[in-house]
């Protein structure tokens, strides 16, 4: 499950089909084809872009999810294939009949693995909170203690400075942000849907506003990584949506990740992660397939 991110970020361009490839040009004249099979997201942020219903049906077809974005990068919309599986009213009835403790106990395993990449993050970049270590291990189902936020208390100041606030309307590094988590929750929603999962049905966030509650819930583990890559940027010099950084978030689907089935990219991670839920909502046993940390052996490289 390993492919392109694709972005359109100036204006005035214009997307078909042909023979197989997503073609881009300007004024009628090419600047560039991908094949659509090696897509995995398209994101449209440029302003004044064109594109017609046979190029979308063509991308969610190929089972391409497709991120339309506001300013600062924030998604404001996500496109994704509804066709992906072959049982999806099996899979909603699996969700629909989910206990509530089950949902709980695979929340607690979401939590506990964000806060441990969490603490992984701290640890590479040399500052260290044992606390987060042992705040994974006080989350219980459901997180009653609400663990996940006293982590992200501890986290933020020591990863991007005491002046920072995670704010989704900001510039900077929360552009940054912003544009990383993009990309990952577009690739999770497309795991959902080759899962046969129904995005709207979350197993902690229920928001009636939100049609993506489970993508949401899945993507916590990761975000993580995320936050690594904008604080490497940053290191570099790094504060703002330019071409290259785009690259190198881009490029968070094609980690490797460590789990007891072996390493396998970010992206096949996901699909993974996607169908242990569905075991999970079978067999009535909260056993997620989850990254181990530390987290890639990109990280364990470069050390």
């Amino acid at each position: 499950m390993t492919g392109r991110v694709v972005e359109i970020s100036e204006t005035g361009k214009h997307l078909s089909i042909s023979r197989g490839f997503l073609v881009v040009t300007v004024k009628k004249q090419e600047l560039g084809r991908v094949p659509l099979a090696d897509i995995l997201v398209l994101i449209i942020s440029g302003m004044g872009n064109s594109l017609s219903t046979n190029v979308i049906n063509a991308l969610l077809e190929k089972d391409v999810s497709i991120i339309f974005c506001g300013p600062n990068y924030h998604p404001l919309g996500l496109v994704w294939p509804l066709g992906s599986h072959h049982l999806p009213v099996q899979r909603l009835k699996l969700q629909i009949a989910a206990s509530r403790p089950l949902k709980k106990r695979l929340w607690q395993r979401l939590v506990q693995a964000k806060i441990l990449n969490q603490s992984a993050v701290l640890n590479y970049f040399g500052a260290p909170d044992p606390a987060l270590a042992g705040l994974a291990k006080r989350v219980g189902s459901g997180d009653p203690e609400n663990c996940e936020a006293q982590a992200a208390r501890r986290y933020w100041s020591p990863l991007m400075g005491s002046e920072f606030r995670r704010n989704t309307d900001g510039g900077g590094i929360n552009s940054l942000l912003n544009y990383g988590y993009a990309v990952l929750r577009a690739a999770t929603a497309r795991a959902v849907a080759v899962s046969g999962l129904y995005p709207a049905l979350g197993v902690h966030h229920h928001s009636q506003a939100n049609a993506f509650c489970l993508v949401d819930d899945l993507i916590e583990p990761f975000r993580p990584l995320v936050d690594l890559t904008v604080k490497k940027l940053y290191r570099d010099g790094v504060v703002e949506i330019e071409p290259d950084s785009k690259r190198r978030l881009a490029g968070i689907l094609n980690l490797d990740l460590t789990s007891h089935l072996g390493v396998s990219p970010l992206s096949q991670c996901l699909l993974r992660l996607a169908q242990s839920l569905v075991r999970s909502f079978e067999t009535g046993k909260a056993e997620l397939v989850l990254p181990l940390s530390p987290l890639p052996i990109e990280i364990e490289a470069e050390n």
